[in-house]
């Protein structure tokens, strides 16, 4: 009894003594900023006192609630200032508290406290040292309003996390699966990577620990929705350094996110791996001569990183018959899915190799020549895009359907690029602009439907109709047709 009570004496005292050695840091000359992360990271540490002490819920959830109500008064009123941050203060406690005093009574109630250290102790050695080595040698900054995060924080992230979890698994579930440890690890790495680079500054102590805890929970009831989160794990990776290379908005990230794991759940690995082929087909291409395309792009509508628009104008049609799969389990469908790939790629390797071309392009349906980088234009070197972009994502047909669907794919892949450029001189919208001063005013056509914040007048083509309609009708018709010949 008297060790229980000391016990739980020290879940309250341990935290004050913390507070107490940042607070001598600080003096002793050590910086705000890392004297403020050292405390976080030791007090992550109390979850593995409330594992020896504490054995129900409402027992354990008692000290992180009278630590809610304090670190909320010291957010407000400065009480403890090592923990907080200067002038620029969130209320980062008041959530580290909140998600302390959640997971400890999931955790407790559920019989499963471990889960809970693994949100906790991937927070607080994550996050905690992610800061400070991305403060110290973080040079490879995130673009935009992710600025302030780095490659080298977000590393850290990913691998101390991914330890935490996999030591916490190790020590306290190892009656669970074999190899679960491991497992957990390598399915929690990414995601917090992602949800700490992602989440508003201090919120990351609440949305880092829960999602952690929760991916851990369903790994340990479910075993069997692994390989989902490596996919996802996986997915993120690929994405982070895309949207480093400013190959994707964050916008056209998460839905990227979305289609790389709706993709496995339907097709499997092979629908996935199409995805990701394409994917890091088109990014090359797009780095390709980039500046030399920089005067076609301009008639663009979309220049720069792929939007969720662009994203989905490219994913949704096959992940249509990914799905349709799944329902049947018709082998036609998942031809379909590969036929659309082929054609996406394909037509991305037409357009930004064609762009290239010495020799300038003409219309596919009128043979005229036509602006280069305007939509139905074709070239001899655009078309030797189209077959290679066909043929690299053919080859993931030989293992299923042999070389005669490869044959199937690559003819698919060609002429679903033919039809992208084919509705893009018939129907898409043009718009007429007015290039040059006033003596020397030019009028070309652009896809652009505006142009310095001024609409343009409609030249040819339907207004709704832009170059992602183009690519998802296109795909539509290309997978349709391959589906319905098989």
């Amino acid at each position: 009894m008297i060790y229980t009570i000391l016990g739980v004496a020290l879940t309250f005292v341990a935290p004050f003594g913390v507070i107490g050695l940042a607070t001598i840091a600080r003096k002793l000359g050590l910086s705000a900023e890392v004297s403020r992360k050292l405390a976080h990271i030791l007090l992550s540490n109390w979850i593995l006192l409330a594992l020896a002490v504490y054995h129900s819920a409402w027992a354990a959830i008692i000290a992180p609630a009278c630590f809610i109500v304090l670190n909320y008064l010291s957010y407000r009123k400065g009480i403890f200032s090592a923990i907080e941050r200067g002038e620029d203060n969130t209320p980062g406690t008041v959530w580290f508290a909140v998600s302390l005093f959640l997971l400890c009574f999931a955790g407790f109630s559920l019989e499963m406290p471990w889960v809970a250290a693994c949100g906790i102790l991937s927070m607080g050695y994550g996050d905690g040292f992610g800061a400070l080595v991305g403060k110290r040698w973080g040079k490879s900054r995130f673009p935009g309003a992710h600025s302030k995060k780095s490659i080298e924080g977000m590393l850290t992230v990913l691998v101390l996390s991914g330890m935490a979890v996999g030591l916490v698994c190790a020590a306290y579930a190892p009656e669970l699966t074999p190899g679960f440890a491991l497992r957990a690890a390598l399915a929690c790495a990414a995601p917090a990577a992602v949800i700490e680079l992602y989440s508003p500054r201090g919120i990351d102590n609440l949305t880092l620990p829960i999602g952690i805890s929760l991916i851990v929970f369903l790994l340990a009831r479910y075993p069997q929705l692994w390989p989902v989160f490596a996919c996802l794990g996986i997915t993120l990776l690929i994405l982070i350094a895309a949207y480093y290379l400013r190959a994707l908005t964050f916008g056209g990230l998460q839905a990227a996110t979305f289609l790389g794991v709706a993709f496995f759940v339907s097709g499997g690995w092979l629908c996935y791996a199409a995805l990701v082929l394409f994917f890091v087909l088109g990014s090359a291409a797009s780095r390709i001569g980039k500046d030399k395309k920089a005067d076609a792009n301009a008639l663009h509508e979309r220049r720069g990183p792929r939007s969720a628009v662009q994203v989905a104008a490219n994913g949704l049609p096959p992940l249509v018959f990914s799905a349709l799969y799944y329902l049947t389990g018709l082998d036609a469908f998942l031809l379909a899915v590969l036929a659309c790939f082929a054609a996406a790629a394909a037509d991305t390797l037409s357009s930004e190799i064609g762009m290239l071309s010495k020799k300038a392009p003409v219309s596919i349906l009128t043979l005229k020549p036509v602006q280069r980088g305007m939509s139905g234009g074709v070239s001899g070197t655009g078309f030797l895009g189209a077959a290679l972009g066909a043929l690299i994502v053919s080859v993931l047909a030989i293992p299923e359907f042999g070389v005669l669907g490869m044959a199937a794919v690559i003819v698919a892949g060609f002429a679903g690029s033919a039809i992208d450029s084919a509705l893009g001189a018939a129907v898409q919208a043009k718009y007429h602009a007015q290039i040059g001063g006033a003596e020397e005013e030019v009028q070309e056509l652009t896809e652009r439907s505006s142009l310095d914040g001024a609409p343009l007048k409609l030249a040819q083509g339907i207004r709704w109709v832009n170059n992602d309609a183009v690519n998802f009708i296109g795909l539509l018709i290309c997978g349709a047709v391959m589906a319905a010949v098989w």
